[in-house]
């Protein structure tokens, strides 16, 4: 690609471009000047905590944060941008506590507080104070970041998980963030052991991660290296993974605005590996700044613009034998002679065979209201063609020749031979994206997933909603990999390697591919 030519080019002209600092930083870091290691962590401890622009360095109130996030962590299209989950995209107003994923956001410590026991200024610092899924955020609670092990749960669409540890040096409950944001997460807890290298994090499991500190908040110590040795290896690794990206200089710019200090393990990419890595024994300049081997410098005139967050991606293309099922959610999109899966996405379930009077499940996982599968056998989810009679829908099983019939005030799914048969016919409306499969034999049942007794039965008592996804056309060409510039992807779709890594984003203004075959959207594609 261009860009990375250009990337060659403009390396070499850093000196110039970084004169007077980075992001317009000026000389904000000049007495870090000449400093290395311990010595460079602690000149940076001070200018992080004085002044910006003649402007002390001050946090917000903590309940007053929430006025800040659409300054800080907002999409371009107003909603939450949310670092633990992809579940649902969140207004402002969504924040509340929830009982699942998906009901509302609220303020993560990153750094959690019962390490620092809720003190002030830590607690309410808006580069470690995250908005985030409620609930994935309760899972979370106060365990360390780490890798987790081969028995784990996970958020939507294993977007965060949590389990045992699989980092060596930490053992019990730790919480896996996703690929994009690890390296966000290691430069927040960099920025955190430098801005308060005078505080204690050592309170509760943060003696796992955490180095002590002064007892007292006030007297100097020894504040390196202010992490445990693993958590420094596991945090130098994403971030050397996870580079800095668009929304983190966007997101330094905002929170500087707002509380009159930087991260300057954002403004200087790679430098701690001047503090904790490879580099301890090499001098920092703030103007003329030696970018460490494998880190991409920031360049001005990438404009890195806010950028969505993680978002829909483009349909998946199924494989030989399956289909792709869409989630509809208007009674505009419903067809007869089409066919259909009942899902619920809450439980990853999809409805299957039939049973005597239930129909049984199957584990079926959508990714944003897509799915690919085959269908009509063991194990895999059975298909329903959309009919009409009498005005009403009818739902016909072309495997078992049947058609689902409710015909008792129960909680039990039958079926019939012909479409005429008492309660084989159904009305279908749309709360939001779940749909509502009523019983004409009785309008207070409807076509719900119990997940007590796993099932897909007839409930008027809530159980959990169900959602109806439609087969979709094959294409007619086949094609799988398609050579087009990264510029025309959909905007934000997470580009990976063929080895499933992420590299990044569409949107990422620090996405420099080289020649090769990547994944974006599903879909192979070739960069020339």
């Amino acid at each position: 690609m261009k860009r990375t030519l250009l990337l060659s080019c403009l390396m070499a002209l850093t000196l110039s471009i970084w004169a007077q600092g980075p992001n317009g930083t000026g000389t904000y870091y000049q007495a870090a000047d000449g400093k290395k290691g311990a010595e460079l962590k602690t000149a940076l401890f001070g200018i992080i905590r004085g002044k910006y622009n003649n402007q002390q360095f001050t946090v917000k109130g903590y309940s007053s944060l929430k006025n800040y996030y659409s300054q800080t962590d907002y999409t371009p299209q107003n909603k939450i941008w949310d670092i633990y989950s992809v579940k649902v995209e969140y207004t402002i107003n969504n924040d509340i506590d929830s009982g699942k994923e998906g009901d509302g956001w609220n303020k993560e410590h990153t750094v959690p507080q019962s390490w620092f026991g809720k003190k002030t200024p830590m607690i309410s610092d808006l580069f470690h104070v995250y908005p985030v899924d409620a609930w994935v955020n309760s899972q979370r609670g106060s365990n360390p970041f780490a890798m987790v092990g081969s028995n784990y749960s996970s958020s939507y669409n294993g977007f965060s998980k949590w389990g045992n540890s699989a980092t060596s040096g930490v053992t019990g409950t730790v919480f896996e963030p996703n690929d994009l944001y690890k390296g966000d997460l290691a430069r927040t807890y960099f920025y955190m052991v430098t801005c308060y290298e005078d505080k204690d994090f050592t309170m509760g499991s943060g003696s796992k991660v955490m180095e002590k500190m002064p007892a007292d908040d006030t007297k100097p110590s020894t504040p390196y290296p202010g992490m445990k040795t693993w958590a420094i290896n596991l945090f130098l690794d994403w971030s050397h993974t996870d580079q800095v990206s668009a929304k983190e200089i966007n997101r330094n710019n905002a929170v500087c605005n707002i509380q009159f200090n930087r991260n300057p393990f954002i403004d200087y990419p790679g430098l701690e590996q001047y503090i904790w890595g490879s580099m301890k024994d090499v001098a920092f300049s703030y103007d003329n700044y030696q970018v460490p081997d494998n880190y991409s410098p920031y360049i001005p005139g990438d404009d890195p613009g806010p950028g969505p967050g993680p978002g829909p991606v483009d349909p998946p293309i199924p494989a030989e034998g399956e289909n792709l099922y869409l989630r509809i959610a208007s009674v505009s999109d419903l067809e007869e002679g089409a066919g259909y899966i009942i899902v619920c996405e809450d439980k990853s379930t999809a409805m299957a065979e039939q049973g005597s009077d239930i129909r049984s499940y199957v584990s079926l996982t959508p990714v944003d209201g897509a799915v690919t599968t085959e269908v009509n056998k063991s194990g895999k989810p059975y298909e329903l063609t959309l009919g009409t009679y009498n005005g009403k829908y009818t739902l016909f099983d072309a495997t078992g020749n049947v058609y689902l019939v409710h015909n008792k005030s129960e909680n039990k799914l039958y079926t019939a031979s012909a479409p005429s048969a008492s309660g084989a016919q159904w009305t279908i409306t749309f709360s939001g994206t779940n749909a509502v499969i009523g019983s004409t034999y009785n309008s207070a049942y409807s076509i719900q997933y119990n997940s007590g007794s796993p099932r897909f039965a007839c409930y008027k008592s809530a159980q959990q909603p169900v959602q109806l996804y439609k087969r979709q056309p094959k294409p007619d060409d086949g094609t799988t990999i398609a050579a087009f510039p990264i510029s025309q992807a959909k905007k934000n779709t997470i580009v990976y390697d063929l080895q499933g890594r992420p590299v990044g984003t569409t949107a990422d203004a620090h996405l420099h591919l080289k020649k090769g075959i990547y994944i974006i959207g599903n879909r192979k594609v070739v960069i020339r």
